[in-house]
């Protein structure tokens, strides 16, 4: 398979894609731009000193980035990375200045129909939890009433208390911009809890100083499917990842993957997630689709 040439974060902002699609745009500028995460850990993250992101969904996007390039016959394709939040991945998606989002990004029916964008065939199947301190009392939904609960913006988690708070939770609620400002608040006190997908969780509490200072609580509020997210109009590109995806499950390439970056020491860090796969993304992975109602 032909070699993929990395280049570091930045590139050139295109003007939004035609109702075709990006594929010839692609196709005749041998250049894709990938929207990341810097503090998506392990899904994306910077290594120290680095620029260019790395992680599991970056490993997959890459390995589909790939298949692209053979489908389109190019001797090269070349990646450019674009450091993108909860918010500005849909504005930077729906502007051109990237082609694809490879950070962890929930498959909704809502974004779907309202952003004009598709999904991939997920590679992760999260769920919303709750992250406190160790000497909190807080260890289920009903402990959150009259609590100080932060999310991140421009993510799913909120709207997981959509019935509570219909049926007469009583909360104080905050938004932080990068998932750091979430922990942190939990840390210094100014939030109870931070409300996030259980996988982020784990991911921030094993990199604090003193990870028995915190615990994650409560049933699973939801079910994440996170997918690479690109334009509606980008039918053929989501076919050629998709068909990869497909192959990835099959062959266990995705299973290899999920080794190296949920149950060994994480690149460039000094702990290791030892998040064995979930039922969920093992019953997914066996029959992959990317139909999902939530």
């Amino acid at each position: 398979m032909p070699a993929i040439l990395l280049l570091a974060i930045g590139g050139t902002s295109f003007a939004q894609a035609p109702a075709s699609g990006n594929w010839d745009k692609i196709k005749d500028t041998h250049t894709i731009t990938v929207g990341y995460r810097p503090d998506g850990l392990p899904f994306s993250y910077e290594m120290e000193g680095s620029k260019k992101p790395v992680g599991y969904a970056i490993e997959i996007c890459q390995a589909l980035i790939a298949r692209l390039q053979q489908s389109m016959g190019l001797p090269q394709l070349d990646i450019r990375y674009r450091a993108i939040n909860g918010q500005t991945r849909f504005t930077d998606l729906a502007s051109g200045d990237i082609d694809v989002d490879c950070s962890n990004t929930t498959n909704t029916k809502e974004r779907r129909e309202t952003r004009q964008v598709a999904f991939s065939i997920p590679y992760y199947m999260a769920g919303v939890r709750m992250l406190t301190l160790g000497s909190s009392k807080i260890n289920d939904m009903e402990g959150l009433h009259n609590k100080r609960v932060i999310t991140t913006k421009g993510t799913t988690s909120f709207k997981t208390l959509g019935s509570a708070l219909s049926s007469g939770l009583k909360i104080a609620h905050s938004e932080c911009l990068q998932h750091q400002d979430c922990f942190n608040a939990v840390q210094n006190g100014t939030a109870d809890v931070w409300l996030m997908d259980d996988v982020l969780l784990a991911a921030y509490r094993a990199q604090a100083a003193k990870p028995e200072q915190f615990k994650i609580v409560g049933k699973l509020m939801s079910i994440e499917p996170l997918s690479l997210m690109m334009r509606e109009s980008d039918a053929r590109m989501k076919k050629v990842f998709d068909e990869e995806m497909r192959a990835m499950a099959s062959n266990q390439e995705i299973a290899r993957l999920y080794k190296k970056w949920f149950e060994s020491p994480l690149p460039g860090k000094r702990f290791n997630l030892n998040t064995p796969m979930s039922y969920l993304l093992t019953d997914m992975l066996r029959y992959p689709s990317d139909k999902f109602d939530n």
